[in-house]
């Protein structure tokens, strides 16, 4: 009998990390030939989007949903866990950051520190919102051209695989020891 237990045993924990392995890959999508970078014909000035993120550091991996809702002078960003549960709501409204996780409700002027602080990482929030439409920051220069996509600020922005002509859906930003996926679902 107890030999059937640590069969058992062995049987659940081979299967939580299996699952744990695909429940990371689900959120961490690879593209076998990311798509060549085009400028997109229409951008938004405002829009709501939900899909799947992966968060990568040199710490910790982060994976779960998102959901974005932007307009002039306005964002708000909820991260959520695989299995749907708060991590953090992000909102942006007339230059002042809020963040509320589980630990508690922050607030303050420099959104970057809020996050590095809170979450161990910081978002590129204020580009971001114009890096997920697929054009660079007006009045920065693109350091560099890649094939999917360009260099701007510091942050490699590859736009792994397009939706249509106007919206991508997977986009991958990475700056030194950070890489953001984002896979965009819907936009409305």
């Amino acid at each position: 009998m107890l030999v059937r237990i640590n069969y058992l045993k062995r049987i659940f924990v081979i299967s939580f990390m299996i699952n744990l392995v695909g429940c990371a890959s689900f959120y961490d999508k690879t593209v076998a030939q990311p798509a060549e970078y085009h400028s997109p014909q229409q951008v938004d000035a405002s829009y709501n989007i939900d899909g799947r993120f992966s968060i990568v550091n040199a710490e910790k991996n982060y994976y779960g949903n998102f959901t974005w809702e932007h307009s002039l002078g306005y964002d708000k960003l909820s991260l959520n866990s695989p299995l749907g549960n708060s991590v953090a709501v992000i909102t942006v409204e007339s230059g002042v950051a809020e963040l509320q996780t589980s630990n508690g409700h922050y607030s303050g002027g420099n959104l970057d520190e809020l996050l590095q602080q809170q979450l161990g990482f910081s978002l590129p929030l204020a580009y971001l919102h114009y890096w997920v439409q697929g054009i660079p920051l007006q009045n920065y220069p693109v350091e560099n051209k890649l094939t999917s996509g360009f260099q701007q600020l510091g942050w490699q922005v590859e736009y792994l695989q397009w939706q249509d002509n106007n919206h991508p859906e997977i986009l991958q930003l990475v700056n030194d020891n950070l890489r953001i996926k984002l896979l965009i679902a819907n936009w409305n």
